[in-house]
């Protein structure tokens, strides 16, 4: 915990090349905020390393990974490591594949179904649980937690308590099924509603849409999952907008020495 020598080494590999400008044409996330965003990813994730337990960086898992908005810069940034590119969309893989040099992973509707067959040290997930129901969270938080290193970590994004005021300014979705997020959220401390057809993708089946959680509700999820600490948890650290919890190994009960 606290390597800052660690530290010092991923952020002078980041700052050795540039971060490749090439955009696919088919990349969905392309905007005028598109480099700043990823740019973004590596600060939290590099906090995240800060406040764990990781002495190395050699796997690295991106999910979903669309057509490397971050990957882009986590290759610079990790040149050593082996990573995956895990997305329903199977474009964006390949494309991650070819231009990333990572190994495809086409993943399914039902993300406990994929076996990723090896275990990360990094496992980046950004904006995926903004998009589910609660009780996909829960199991997936879970999931993915096997398949982590003896010290390796999750590093997730979420709505949190910002996105209604976001959601004042530019709606994430129809104002009828926004209700029906808040209503869960009051209630629960957890807010989903799934997208009409036309706001959604056509490679995601199934259930779909956007989420909001509070602190606790993603704490409470965490809670349930066995063998595993919660590092960190900031509101509105990736890009000024999603909430970053860390979670990973070693276990918040592994016994002292």
């Amino acid at each position: 915990m606290y390597n800052l020598e660690l530290i010092g080494k991923f952020v002078s590999d980041y700052n050795s090349h540039p971060v490749d400008q090439v955009v696919s044409a088919k990349d969905a996330m392309n905007n005028q905020w598109y480099f700043e965003v990823g740019r973004s990813a590596v600060e939290v994730i590099l906090a995240g390393i800060m406040s764990s337990y990781v002495h190395r960086v050699d796997s690295v898992l991106d999910l979903p990974c669309g057509h490397g908005r971050v990957m882009r810069h986590l290759v610079r940034m990790f040149p050593h490591a082996k990573f995956h590119a895990c997305d329903l969309d199977t474009d964006g893989v390949d494309y991650c594949a070819k231009r990333f040099n990572a190994v495809p992973v086409v993943s399914k509707p039902e993300l406990t179904e994929v076996d990723f067959g090896t275990q990360f040290d990094l496992i980046w997930v950004g904006s995926l649980f903004t998009h589910i129901s609660a009780s996909q969270s829960a199991k997936w938080l879970a999931h993915l937690a096997r398949f982590l290193t003896p010290n390796g970590i999750v590093v997730a994004t979420m709505h949190g308590r910002w996105s209604e005021h976001v959601n004042r300014r530019a709606p994430y979705l129809g104002a009828d099924r926004w209700e029906t997020v808040m209503e869960g959220y009051r209630t629960h401390g957890y807010g989903y509603s799934d997208y009409v057809q036309e706001e959604s993708h056509d490679y995601v089946p199934g259930n779909y849409g956007i989420s909001m959680a509070r602190p606790h509700a993603m704490m409470r999820m965490l809670e349930a999952i066995d063998g595993i600490r919660v590092f960190s948890y900031s509101e509105r650290a990736w890009a000024d907008h999603q909430d970053v919890i860390v979670y990973g190994k070693p276990a918040y009960d592994m016994p002292w020495a």
